[in-house]
């Protein structure tokens, strides 16, 4: 499980002439004492998804073993999410290596916007993120509601399920 709480918060950095990154301050004191090994992925709205790595063992544990094997989508999405997937750890300044593919997948050259997202954070290219915000809060009360909405769906099909065992 994951360390000492939630990734929350947006911090501008700037990847060195080696392609390391600095993860900021505040979400290394996320992680837990001996969690120093990071998993990235292609994540949505084509940033570089960033996982602790006894979060992500958990995540594949919860959920990526309950979706279907036998689908070409799923097939195709397995391989391509394993295949382009990169591991690093921190090093003693608390740096990181980015996987080159991913920079470039993600439009990144030297500055990043580093966003936390719950259980785990993002890598931005800045422009995209600021369009990401900007049209994103237009529809954040609608987007808020539908999401509270599905939440609760899922919570009462949980609690019939459970009464149904």
């Amino acid at each position: 499980m994951m360390g000492l709480g939630r990734f929350i918060g947006e911090f501008e950095y700037t990847i060195d002439g080696k392609g390391r990154l600095a993860v900021p301050v505040e979400f290394r004191k996320k992680l837990g004492p001996d969690e120093n090994k990071l998993i990235f992925l292609p994540g949505r709205f084509q940033t570089i998804e960033v996982h602790p790595y006894t979060e992500w063992n958990d995540y594949e544990d919860r959920v990526l073993r309950h979706l279907p094997e036998h689908t070409e989508e799923a097939q195709r999405f397995f391989i391509l999410l394993y295949s382009q997937a990169g591991e690093a750890t921190l090093d003693v300044q608390g740096r990181v290596l980015l996987p080159k593919h991913l920079r470039e997948w993600a439009g990144i050259k030297n500055n990043v916007v580093i966003t936390g997202a719950g259980k785990f954070f993002l890598i931005w290219e800045p422009e995209r993120y600021r369009k990401f915000v900007t049209e994103s809060m237009a529809n954040y009360q609608r987007d808020r509601n539908e999401a509270g909405r599905q939440a609760w769906e899922m919570m009462l099909r949980f609690r019939a399920h459970e009464r149904n065992d």
